[in-house]
């Protein structure tokens, strides 16, 4: 068979299989279909690579598999294959002169057919996140330093809002943080959740990024190089560590222990990170502490009085003076009562005064973790107070 007709039926099948797979095409296949020596075909892929045709995978060991007719046992035949992808220019040439370039294909699913690779990544502003966070009741959404996931959580999601996608977060070289996430997942979306994530797309190409970024070297390692990583969770970790602290005491001094709108800035500005802030408050401000089991087991088991929860007027002291009093005796640091009274500062900023949305030049994100990553300390420290006293 002549050479250019070889090469012409390899770019044939390879892109028909690359518009059904969106991925390689083995020379084995090629030399099955077209009936010659798989050897001939690698040589023409070869060739086609040196014209600025595609890549390959050259001398993937694969193995053929086939079946003996009369004991009808499988036999694996090891066989060297190059892996073959059609270049970029073939695959649009292919697309604006077929039939796809007249269907309504979403615009992830749109930019596989014309070569993006599945494994690829797309950054995207944080704000994207915000649509999944206003809708608990559609989707399941974790998100921590390192990113997470978002899925529909519910058979009452509407169809059109489909979506499973894993994100991760990375850091810019300007201190912010942005959202990644995958070719694969995105083109895997409704149109619907793909028009949405679209309009929040950054250019990759515009972009500076931080160099050893811990956070997102997690998200790497476990979508890419299957490793088993666990996200630092810091408000999973919140979660349990106030249940911790709970469980030793008859009462709760924390009555609630989660809060499904606490969530980190979804936007960089000073008003979305107030708002995170005043959700969070919300779990280790005062409104959630139970001041009758703090002052049962001082009572109980630091010899307080009555007198001790007064003022010398007589009033009652506040619910965080009164966890400042415990940390006091059970000589904790009062670490959490200080965290908790700089979070209020910036719970008051939402609450109080009109804040403009202008983007902060700060990562807004990083400072919201930190809260939260100090708070869990503090809580950890009271723990090992009650457990070990001295």
């Amino acid at each position: 068979m002549d050479l250019n007709i070889i090469k012409r039926k390899i770019a044939k099948i390879s892109i028909e299989n690359w518009n059904k797979s969106f991925g390689g095409t083995a020379s084995s296949e090629i030399a099955n279909k077209i009936e010659i020596d798989n050897s001939i075909v690698m040589g023409a892929m070869e060739d086609l690579v040196a014209e600025n045709y595609g890549t390959i995978n050259a001398n993937v060991e694969l193995s053929q598999i086939s079946i003996d007719s009369e004991t009808r046992e499988f036999e694996f035949t090891p066989i060297k294959v190059h892996i073959y992808f059609p270049s970029k220019q073939m695959l649009e040439e292919f697309f604006y002169s077929s039939d796809l370039v007249r269907k309504s294909i979403p615009e992830y699913k749109k930019r596989l057919y014309l070569g993006a690779h599945q494994l690829s990544q797309v950054l995207f502003d944080e704000s994207v996140l915000a649509r999944y966070f206003d809708y608990p009741e559609y989707y399941e959404l974790n998100d921590s330093r390192s990113g997470g996931h978002i899925y529909i959580c519910s058979e009452e999601t509407p169809e059109e809002r489909y979506i499973h996608v894993r994100h991760g977060r990375k850091t810019l070289a300007n201190g912010k943080s942005a959202i990644v996430a995958i070719y694969k997942d995105l083109a895997n979306m409704s149109e619907f959740e793909q028009r949405y994530w679209h309009s929040h797309e950054l250019n990759i190409h515009e972009l500076d990024f931080l160099p050893n970024d811990e956070a997102y070297e997690k998200f790497f390692n476990r979508n890419y190089e299957g490793a088993w990583v666990n996200y630092t969770d810091e408000l999973s970790d919140l979660t349990n560590n106030l249940e911790s602290l709970n469980s030793l005491f008859e009462n709760k001094i924390f009555n609630k222990v989660q809060n499904i709108y606490c969530r980190p800035p979804v936007e960089n500005t000073q008003k979305s990170y107030f708002d995170s802030c005043s959700e969070l408050f919300k779990l280790v401000g005062p409104d959630n502490i139970n001041q009758k089991t703090l002052k049962d087991f001082l009572r109980k088991n630091k010899g307080c009085l009555d007198k001790d929860f007064v003022y010398e007027s007589g009033r009652d002291i506040s619910k965080l003076e009164l966890l400042g009093l415990f940390e006091e005796k059970i000589r904790s640091s009062k670490k959490l009562t200080k965290a908790v009274r700089l979070l209020q500062k910036d719970r008051t900023e939402a609450d109080h005064k009109i804040i403009e949305s202008k983007i902060a030049r700060e990562n807004l994100s990083e400072q919201f973790f930190n809260h939260v990553e100090e708070i869990n300390a503090n809580i950890k420290e009271i723990i090992e107070k009650i457990k070990n006293p001295l």
